[in-house]
């Protein structure tokens, strides 16, 4: 599961720093997301183009010029509305390096939320995995508990969250092993 990540680096990585493990987001995201494209974007569209073509045989030319150019400016806002919606859920990400743990949390376009702890702080670390589809493809939820005793973060829809959950438990001992005196 683990992969060679020494190519990336991140905004405010240490030289000394080392990328173990990236936890991103399933691609079944980008699924619900077209399919919301698909019941608010395409469906309208083609009543729409029904319409125009109805107002078009209608010699109802300005009319039609008028209702072409609304159509399009709702076009418009839900390509934008998707974009930003995809844009939020695509740039959810963990960094976890060798010596600290890094989420980046997208909350809405121009709002993001950036949280650090040390990978040796880390407490616990929980994988789940909801529903039938989430059995089937492997997508669930991570939650982090650090020393502190608080829920440092969770990430949901991440894909193999089992397998991520050991991989991250799996650096925090290294880190814990090359740490201890």
């Amino acid at each position: 599961m683990r992969q060679n990540y020494q190519k990336f680096r991140f905004p405010g990585q240490k030289n000394s720093e080392r990328i173990e493990l990236l936890i991103r987001k399933h691609w079944i995201i980008d699924v619900k997301i077209f399919s919301i494209f698909l019941i608010i974007g395409i469906m309208p569209a083609l009543v729409g183009i029904l319409f125009g073509e109805l107002l078009w045989r209608s010699n109802q030319g300005d009319l039609f010029l008028t209702y072409v150019l609304a159509f399009l400016v709702y076009l418009l806002f839900i390509v934008l509305f998707v974009y930003i919606r995809w844009l939020n859920e695509e740039l959810d990400l963990v960094i976890v390096t060798n010596e600290r743990i890094v989420s980046h949390n997208q909350i809405d376009l121009f709002h993001r939320q950036i949280s650090e702890a040390l990978v040796e702080d880390i407490q616990d670390v929980k994988g789940t995995e909801n529903g039938l589809v989430g059995h089937l493809l492997h997508y669930g939820m991570i939650e982090i508990t650090t020393a502190a005793n608080e829920l440092f973060f969770s990430i949901e829809n991440v894909k193999d969250p089992y397998e991520n959950t050991r991989a991250l438990l799996d650096v925090r001992d290294e880190c814990s092993t090359h740490n201890s005196p």
